[in-house]
C-alpha cells in the first residue's frame, strides 16, 4: 500500500466493491508508514513480528497475531519491527449504497467520524476476531461469489462490535484539536509540494509558528523532524516510482526534490539502509521475468 500520499485518493477494488487488501513485508518499498488519512476504514492484522501503531499521536503496540481498526478520516502512522502485516482498506459507503436508512444509521457516523471504534483485537478466539480473519481470508483467496461473503462478514462485524459495545456513540477519537489540524494540513503540504525546495523556515511560515515549536510539536505526530518528514516522503516516492518507471538515479532523484545527487545517496542510504544503486538493482532483478 502506498502510504506516501498523506490522503489517500486511490481507488480500491472495484466501483461495486470498494475494498482492498495489501500484503507488506520489510522488502516492500512502502514497509514504513508515514503519516497520513483516508476516508475509508483500515484494518492492520500483524502477521509476524511488530509494530508500533500511532492514532491520532496515541501510540499502541500489534504483536503477531493483533488486529487493528483505524476509524475513518484519523491521522496515523506505524512503524514495523520485522514485520509482515497486512491491511484492508474499505469504503464503507458500499453498506449503505442503496439509500437504506436503517443501515445508514449505523455506518454513517462511523464515516464521518463521529463515533470511535475499539482500536486493538487480540486473539481471543471471539467470532468477532474469528470474522476479521476470514474477511483478510476471503480477499485473499477471491474464490466465486467471493464479493458475496465480504458483505456478509462486514455486516457481521458491524453488528458485533456494535452489540459488544465496542464503537462508543458519545466520544469520538476523531475530535481533533488545533495541533492535529495544524499537522495535517502541513503534511498535506508537504506531500502537494515536495519536488520544490523545502527549509524548515518555509515549513515554519506555512504553519504560523516558530521553528523550535514546529520541530517539537512535529515529531509528536511523525515521529521526525519536519526534514526528516520531507526526506522519507521524497525517498518513498522515488521508491514507488522505481517501480513504475525506467528512470535512471538522477532522473529520479531530481524529479523528487533533490539537486545535489551526493546528498541524495546519503538520505537514501540513511532510510533504507542500502545504497539507491544497489536498492534499484535488486527491484530491476524482482522485476525482471523469471524462466
Amino acid at each position: 500500500m502506498r502510504h506516501s500520499d498523506f490522503i489517500e485518493h486511490k481507488k480500491r477494488g472495484s466501483s461495486d466493491l470498494p475494498i482492498q487488501l495489501y500484503r507488506i513485508n520489510d522488502s516492500h518499498p512502502e514497509y514504513f508508514m508515514p503519516l497520513h488519512w483516508h476516508r475509508e476504514l483500515e484494518i492492520v492484522r500483524v502477521l509476524s513480528g511488530s509494530m508500533e501503531l500511532y492514532i491520532n499521536n496515541t501510540p499502541y503496540t500489534l504483536l503477531a497475531g493483533d488486529i487493528a481498526f483505524i476509524n475513518c478520516k484519523v491521522l496515523h502512522r506505524g512503524v514495523p519491527k520485522n514485520c509482515f502485516y497486512e491491511c484492508v482498506v474499505a469504503d464503507l459507503g458500499m453498506l449503505v449504497k442503496k439509500g437504506n436508512t436503517i443501515f445508514s444509521s449505523y455506518i454513517d457516523p462511523i464515516v464521518s467520524g463521529d463515533v470511535s471504534m475499539q482500536t486493538l483485537l487480540h486473539n481471543d478466539n471471539s467470532k468477532l476476531y474469528a470474522s476479521v480473519n476470514s474477511l483478510f481470508t476471503v480477499l485473499s483467496a477471491e474464490k466465486p461469489y467471493y464479493e458475496l461473503s465480504v458483505m456478509s462478514i462486514l455486516f457481521g462485524i458491524f453488528d458485533m462490535l456494535y452489540s459488544a459495545g465496542l464503537i462508543d456513540k458519545t466520544n469520538s477519537t476523531n475530535k481533533s484539536g488545533y495541533q492535529t489540524a495544524a499537522v495535517a494540513e502541513l503534511v498535506r503540504w508537504i506531500d502537494d509540494n515536495h519536488t520544490e525546495q523545502i527549509t524548515l523556515p518555509i515549513l515554519a511560515d506555512k504553519a504560523g509558528v516558530s521553528p523550535n515549536y514546529l520541530c517539537r510539536v512535529f515529531k509528536e505526530y511523525t515521529g521526525k523532524t519536519p526534514i526528516e518528514y520531507v526526506n522519507s516522503v521524497r525517498i518513498e516516492n522515488f521508491c514507488y516510482e522505481v517501480l513504475q518507471s525506467d528512470k535512471n538515479i538522477t532522473e529520479l532523484a531530481l524529479c523528487n526534490g533533490y539537486n545535489d545527487l551526493s546528498y541524495f545517496c546519503r538520505v537514501f542510504k540513511k532510510h533504507k539502509g542500502v545504497s539507491a544503486k544497489k536498492y534499484i538493482s535488486t527491484i530491476n532483478q524482482q522485476k525482471a521475468p523469471s524462466i
